[in-house]
């Protein structure tokens, strides 16, 4: 048994008919029963401020469908203590990895946030971002994969 968290980027093309969501739909379908999908709250958060943020109204629809399907069938995993520690340690490490800006750094808060997330549950993250491939190479027990590639 596998479990699983989506990242936002992942939800974000299986809202909208794409190559990308064809792809994400094959994988999905050839988990084992076993299998578990959850995404971290932060993901409902950014899902929420797209609907309230977007003028577009087929991005707005897209977005809405998402987030129901979120709330209908996915596991949504809440923050706690064990993330606010991980991810203290994870930023640590991954500003000096990279040599990030103090002020550079802030705008990965949010993915640090979900790489704890997946580390705290022991899950592996499904993202299409560059930054998680940094963090695996900076965290050995984090484990991502992109279904994309």
């Amino acid at each position: 048994m596998r479990r699983y968290i989506l990242d936002t980027n992942i939800i974000s093309y299986l809202a909208v008919a794409s190559e990308e969501a064809d792809i994400l739909a094959g994988k999905l379908s050839s988990l084992s029963p076993f299998d578990t999908l959850h995404i971290s709250i932060i993901t409902l958060y950014e899902m929420v401020y797209g609907t309230y943020s977007t003028q577009s109204h087929q991005q707005k629809t897209s977005l809405q469908r998402a987030i129901h399907f979120i709330e209908n069938h996915l596991e949504i995993i809440p923050l706690d203590t064990r993330e606010a520690h991980i991810f203290a340690r994870l930023k640590i490490q991954y500003k000096h990895h990279t040599g990030i800006s103090r002020n550079a750094i802030k705008r990965h808060n949010l993915d640090l946030m979900i790489a704890a997330t997946a580390l705290a549950t022991k899950a592996i993250l499904v993202s299409n971002d560059r930054i998680f491939q940094t963090l695996m190479d900076i965290e050995p027990t984090f484990r991502c994969e992109n279904w994309l590639k």
